[in-house]
């Protein structure tokens, strides 16, 4: 199941049409390639600590962590916001 918390709701309400088109169909192909390295070419999957960043495009990145089986969707946004995320957490 995928899971959002505020903070990302927040994010992607403040996207653009299209933008949030990109990000829910990266979300949907989620599931189906988490956990299978050789699935996840072209969505952008990498660690990032106990986080794992999904890149939407060239400037857009999704920063979710796995629960118990679940993708819970942590917060969106550029590069630089997702760093600013990760040094704050």
């Amino acid at each position: 199941m995928i899971l959002s918390r505020p903070r990302f709701r927040r994010e992607f309400r403040r996207l653009g049409p299209e933008d949030q088109e990109r990000v829910r169909a990266a979300v949907r192909r989620l599931p189906a390639v988490f956990g299978r390295p050789h699935l996840h070419h072209g969505l952008g999957l990498r660690p990032l600590g106990p986080y794992y960043e999904l890149r939407v495009g060239l400037h857009l990145r999704v920063l979710f962590l796995p629960d118990q089986g679940d993708l819970v969707l942590v917060t969106l946004g550029d590069h630089d916001a997702v760093r600013r995320f990760l040094r704050e957490a």
